[in-house]
């Protein structure tokens, strides 16, 4: 019988605690209002409890390269603040950074049992699955955007949904010879219903990232699993050919938009609609950020400078309204310079070395199980899936502008990374232990049916 204590698994409190995170914020993030802040503010808690413990434990460098990464960011955002802001709103996104930092150390040591992710993604792609059919065929709303309804943004909602279902079918796939029927199919369904949810939100720029993220996925799969990759990707086709019927109406109705908006804007510079307002604003970054390469405009300088060149008919009027311009890259070229996208580089790039699966940390686990080997595979390759696609959606959207955007890629890389120091330390290169916090296999796998 499945307890809470078995699920969790046996103290310590931090372990137990960083397990319900590791659980709840891939679980609830997409399902409830603000969900992804359920998890972090548990690792909050731990953190406020063991003050006296955790700045002085030992941790890894990839944990102390992570939180400088965090602290420039939190650093950047400080600097580029809008100036219009509240105090409060010029401190919101740093200290989200500085308290990532906190939480970072107080979680990195505590080894979470690995299995609460691979069942929190689940719950959360089922869940999330479910809003966005309700959002759009019960309500009538014009775009799944998570609750509360026509109060989120679609485009972040959607996008975590399609990193959600990505993160589990990459989990379900590495795992797939040590589920049982019932909860591999369950996996595929809840994989599907999460994609669904993306496209359901109409944000095109996620299945931008995608595609973007693909030849990764690709090459991984040829290196780890050649036999399988035929069979992948004839899957991979016939979901796509699934989710393209279920929703040919609106795939179709946001292509011919997206066709047209380019066109009228390649002959008219025609700026106020979305593509075209995009367009513009790129136009605008790149050029105004060449006269100040190194370090940008910053945020006053870049806002009033728009202003006048806009005033001066240079720029269409569209792009006054908006702070950010929808790419990340740009973005921080325009404002903060050369500096600031090498910075949002090493931000992306710290947490894909950490988790990428490279030959030597693969070899640390050749005296293991097969199971305990896939579980450490599909915890990796679950992390870089993270800052693959946030690159992607980076390209169309200021990501970390929202809150959803930085609370989710902080606590999600540091959870993900706390399990995979934990299977390290009790896994790799050692004689082995026991597998008990992996997924198991149930009484009709394959291995039963033998």
């Amino acid at each position: 019988m499945t307890t809470l204590e078995s699920f969790l698994g046996a103290p310590p409190w931090p372990r137990q605690l960083a397990t319900a995170a590791l659980f709840l914020l891939p679980a609830l993030a997409l399902t409830v209002q603000s969900g992804y802040s359920y998890g972090a503010a548990l690792l909050l808690i731990g953190a406020l409890c063991s003050l006296r413990r955790w700045p002085f434990a030992a941790q890894d460098r990839w944990t102390w390269g992570f939180a400088v990464a965090m602290g420039g960011m939190g650093v950047f955002w400080w600097l580029l603040a809008n100036p219009q802001e509240s105090l409060g709103g010029t401190w919101d996104r740093p200290s989200k950074f500085a308290l990532g930092i906190a939480c970072l150390l107080f979680v990195s040591p505590t080894a979470p049992r690995p299995r609460a992710q691979f069942w929190g993604l689940l719950a959360g792609c089922l869940g999330a699955g479910a809003v966005a059919l309700w959002q759009v065929h019960v309500e009538g709303a014009p775009r799944a955007s998570g609750f509360p309804s026509g109060k989120t943004n679609a485009i972040q909602w959607g996008n975590l949904a399609l990193l959600l279902g990505t993160m589990l079918a990459v989990q379900a796939i590495t795992l797939r010879e040590h589920l049982g029927r019932a909860a591999l199919a369950l996996a595929g369904l809840a994989a599907l219903m999460a994609l669904n949810a993306s496209v359901l939100s109409l944000s095109r720029g996620g299945w931008l990232a995608l595609l973007l993220a693909s030849p990764v996925g690709l090459y991984l799969l040829w290196r780890f699993d050649r036999r399988a990759l035929w069979r992948m990707l004839g899957g991979a086709a016939v979901v796509l050919a699934v989710l393209g019927a279920a929703n040919h109406a609106v795939l179709a109705e946001r292509w011919n938009v997206m066709e047209k908006e380019m066109l009228v804007y390649d002959a008219e510079r025609e700026a106020g609609n979305s593509v075209g307002q995009r367009l513009e604003h790129w136009r605008f970054a790149w050029e105004v950020g060449l006269e100040k390469p190194i370090f940008g405009w910053g945020m006053r300088g870049y806002l009033e400078e728009k202003e006048k060149r806009v005033a001066a008919g240079q720029y269409e009027p569209s792009i006054v309204e908006y702070i950010y311009t929808h790419n990340e890259p740009l973005d921080m070229f325009v404002k903060a310079g050369i500096v600031g996208v090498a910075w949002l580089l090493l931000f992306y790039a710290v947490p894909l070395c950490m988790f990428w699966p490279t030959r030597a940390r693969v070899a640390a686990y050749a005296r293991q199980g097969a199971e305990v080997r896939a579980q450490m595979l599909a915890l990796r390759l679950g992390g870089v899936c993270i800052p693959l696609l946030y690159a992607g959606f980076g390209m169309t959207q200021v990501f970390f502008a929202h809150n959803s955007g930085i609370m989710f890629y902080l606590f999600m890389t540091m959870l993900t990374w706390a399990a995979v120091l934990g299977m390290d330390a009790q896994y790799a290169g050692g004689a082995g232990a026991s597998s008990s916090s992996l997924p198991r296999r149930g009484p009709s796998s394959r291995q039963s049916r033998a």
